[in-house]
């Protein structure tokens, strides 16, 4: 189960693939820059790719870049209802979360759902990677400050809202869950990373992601003033507050105020390139 070596290959050759310590996406180690397809005399098809891995020498401040990670940032007060054409993408690899549980968290689902098959190829998974993905309105709205112009286009974002609640419910039954909730803004691929079972730090995460995701879009304009132009910034909720992790540039380069990187000696063997595929009805 999983991509296949073509699928893998086009994948990286066209946008790369990040990998992370694990598979954990809050902490980048670098990227598959190119790879190549082989095939051996006995006809087994296999990838060769080169790793560019990240250095601390090359890691950039969100002060260096004199951008302020954290700005005051405001719901908006009002906003379109949402198209009717959205969709929401629930990613998992099926090796660590069993398929029953995910039908039971999308039987409510109030957006038509694709799924997508995670493969992270590792032989003893440490956490169980749940990714969700929205249209990045549906975080900024703010159930106390935000109108909508029809009675059911508020009821369309409310729904959403509940349904992510009771996602945060059902982590109570995972072993060790690890959920992306992300979204597109501006070019840049935003993710709010939810960890653990601990259901009253999740409600406190999710109550204050409408803030967060108007911070997240106010940081990214900053970013690009200032030419750093950003292509995925990460957050974490840590003392009761979301905060950037960390930015990748569209040159590649990563953006801290944290200490991210591993030395290059001390890298774990088993590193995840998190490719995927639609799962096939």
């Amino acid at each position: 189960m999983g991509a296949t070596p073509l699928e893998l290959v086009e994948e990286i050759n066209t946008k790369g693939l990040p990998m992370f310590k694990g598979h954990d996406p809050g902490f980048p180690v670098g990227r598959t820059v190119a790879a190549k397809l082989f095939t051996s005399p006995g006809g087994v098809k296999f990838v060769a790719a080169i790793l560019g891995q990240y250095e601390s020498q090359q890691l950039l401040s969100f002060a260096l870049l004199e951008v302020d990670p954290t700005p005051t940032a405001y719901s908006p007060s009002i906003l379109d209802p949402l198209n009717d054409n959205l969709w929401l993408n629930f990613a998992t690899d099926p090796r660590e979360v069993d398929a029953k549980w995910v039908d039971d968290v999308l039987r409510d689902a109030p957006l038509r759902v694709e799924r997508i098959e995670l493969s992270h190829n590792a032989a003893d998974p440490q956490g169980e990677l749940i990714r969700i993905t929205l249209a990045y309105v549906a975080l900024v709205w703010n159930p106390f400050v935000t109108a909508i112009a029809t009675e059911a286009g508020k009821d369309a974002y409310a729904a959403i809202r509940q349904w992510l609640r009771g996602v945060w419910n059902k982590l109570a039954e995972r072993r060790n869950p690890l959920v992306v909730v992300q979204a597109c803004q501006d070019g840049c691929e935003v993710s709010f990373l939810f960890r653990g079972k601990d259901v009253k730090q999740h409600y406190d995460a999710h109550d204050a992601l409408p803030i967060a995701a108007a911070q997240a879009a106010k940081l990214i304009a900053s970013m690009k003033c200032r030419r750093a132009v950003p292509t995925s910034l990460v957050y974490e909720f840590e003392q009761s507050r979301w905060s950037p992790s960390y930015a990748i540039l569209s040159d590649g380069r990563l953006v801290s105020d944290r200490n991210l990187l591993i030395a290059i000696e001390q890298l774990p063997t088993g590193l995840s390139i998190g490719a995927q595929r639609p799962k096939k009805d």
